[in-house]
């Protein structure tokens, strides 16, 4: 059984954006046709958008192995976001329950089942059901949001043997999901370029699959900007994945948002735009609220679904009221001054303790964060 080396799964995230409008042929990297065969018959339709705006377009593409490495696999490959309505996709960050009853994010399960019985047509057929091959899903942005549901739905309802591959992929569902999935999916390879905005949204409550595992980041480069989530123009991920073996790459254990950080508000000039700050500034606000006994807190909003806007109101309340508790002011002041420095903001130096201003904080550091996310998600 084989992986799908880098610069091959890159260019079938790639190939999967050439059927939004499918005609004719499917024209395939030489690369790719050594391992993989396609038909348009195989393109499946989905819609996506917002509640009021729903678009029907081709998003998935199925590829049959046959090559002796990849003989009897099959590859689906999804598409990413390179429309208007994909990227208010993107950014409607409600949750709602999976197929396996996990909390995720609501456009990626909507457009998910909107092309779920079609895939099952495909997958229901005794020459693929009667298959000991791989499930390969590949994507990139969205498309790899929609690989994880579906790679963690074809390892729950057939048990085959799921390998998951995505590039620039946003978070896709709650910490319960992310845990379930890591653990049923068989091999989980996320591709991440360091100053991708992309994949730090959704903000917490939503995690990555894998959970604490690795992540390869091809180019390490750490100011977050919108260019750097392209599939093609540079960096490009088919460019920097041009490797024949994933360890060749390099990879790091991913940033966690529970390791324990408290920041001191004298050094917050040391805050840059970047990915590594992203993840630092989230995990000092889990830390505030778990030194602040919000264990209880934390377990409410990941089990209740509420949306991301319920949950930083939550968050700005349970911290303004810890202002006035002995031996946390300090503490507050250094996560609020961090954070506001990462938003663009170091001339403000006065730092109030009131629910309107730590709102005020979160909502632009939030905002900042999203923005950067959407222009790149607009412009794949």
């Amino acid at each position: 059984m084989s992986v799908i080396a880098p610069n091959i799964a890159s260019l079938l995230a790639l190939l999967a954006y050439d059927i939004k409008n499918p005609s004719g042929k499917i024209l395939p990297d030489r690369r790719v046709k050594k391992h993989f065969k396609f038909s348009t018959d195989d393109v499946q339709q989905a819609s996506s958008g917002g509640f009021f705006w729903r678009e029907t377009t081709g998003f998935l593409l199925i590829g049959q192995g046959h090559s002796q490495q990849h003989k009897g696999d099959h590859v689906i490959a999804i598409r990413g976001t390179n429309t208007l309505a994909d990227a208010v996709t993107d950014i409607t960050a409600h949750s709602k329950s999976n197929d396996s009853g996990s909390l995720v994010h609501t456009g990626f399960q909507t457009t998910f089942e909107s092309f779920r019985d079609g895939l099952a047509d495909y997958l229901d057929k005794p020459e693929v059901l009667n298959s000991t091959g791989i499930i390969h899903c590949v994507g990139h942005s969205l498309g790899g949001a929609l690989a994880t549901l579906v790679a963690n739905w074809v390892k729950t309802t057939y048990n085959k043997t799921v390998y998951l591959y995505t590039f620039g992929c946003p978070r896709v569902g709650y910490k319960d999901f992310a845990i379930k999935s890591s653990a049923r999916i068989d091999k989980v390879y996320r591709c991440v370029h360091g100053s991708d905005p992309v994949p730090k949204v959704p903000v917490w409550p939503f995690c990555h699959v894998h959970i604490n595992g690795s992540e390869y980041v091809p180019v390490r480069e750490q100011g977050l900007s919108p260019k750097a989530h392209s599939m093609e123009t540079a960096p490009g991920y088919v460019h920097t994945t041009n490797y024949e073996q994933w360890d060749d790459m390099y990879s790091q254990v991913a940033g966690s948002m529970y390791q324990r950080v408290v920041l001191n508000y004298e050094n917050r000039l040391q805050t840059t735009y970047s990915s590594h700050w992203a993840d630092k500034i989230a995990a000092a606000l889990m830390t505030l609220i778990i030194d602040g006994g919000g264990t209880g807190l934390i377990a409410a909003i990941q089990a209740g679904g509420t949306t991301i806007a319920t949950a930083y109101d939550l968050m700005a309340r349970f911290v303004c009221d810890l202002a006035n508790t002995v031996g946390f002011e300090e503490q507050l002041k250094g996560l609020l001054g961090h954070m506001i420095v990462f938003a663009g903001k170091p001339a403000i130096t006065v730092i109030k303790y009131t629910f309107s201003f730590i709102k005020w904080v979160f909502n632009i550091t939030l905002d900042r964060l999203n923005n950067q996310a959407r222009n790149a998600m607009k412009n794949v």
